[in-house]
């Protein structure tokens, strides 16, 4: 195989990932849509949109993606077997694409510490539940199940 070509396909992926890790990148309305206002009518979710959406860190995407390829503690990495954190509740929404109920109830399946580890899932809600109709059973009951749980 001629080497220049290898050169010049990686080249494009080269520029993605210098533009991906060292810029901010945004989602679209339709994007933001999809992983946070699912539940909500076209016209709420553009203007919650427009209030909240920021450009976030492309390396955390990046990362994420190359995660299962480097070896190694990365940035996103997670100690699961330490008693010495503090007790995680994960809230889901039933309807939440960007952290389903499954996908939450795996990331808790992982800890394998002695600390105490639950998943609550609230019916109907997307992953923007503070913005969502009952965000006020979310944060009570995140506020008693802390407090139940303080050390």
């Amino acid at each position: 195989m001629n080497h220049s070509r290898v050169g010049s396909c990686d080249s494009p992926a080269r520029n993605q990932r210098t533009r991906l890790l060292h810029k901010a990148v945004g989602l679209t309305h339709e994007q933001w849509h999809y992983a946070f206002t699912n539940t909500f009518s076209e016209e709420e979710s553009r203007a919650l949109y427009e209030r909240y959406a920021v450009p976030a860190s492309g390396r955390i995407l990046w990362n994420s993606v190359l995660a299962n390829l480097q070896p190694g503690h990365q940035d996103i990495w997670v100690n699961y077997h330490n008693d010495d954190r503090a007790p995680l509740l994960l809230l889901s929404g039933e309807l939440d694409h960007l952290m389903p109920p499954k996908v939450q109830q795996s990331n808790a399946d992982h800890y394998k510490s002695n600390t105490v580890t639950e998943v609550k899932v609230y019916p109907g809600q997307p992953h923007l539940m503070p913005a969502s109709p009952g965000w006020e059973e979310v944060t009570d009951h995140a506020l008693s199940w802390a407090l139940s749980h303080a050390r």
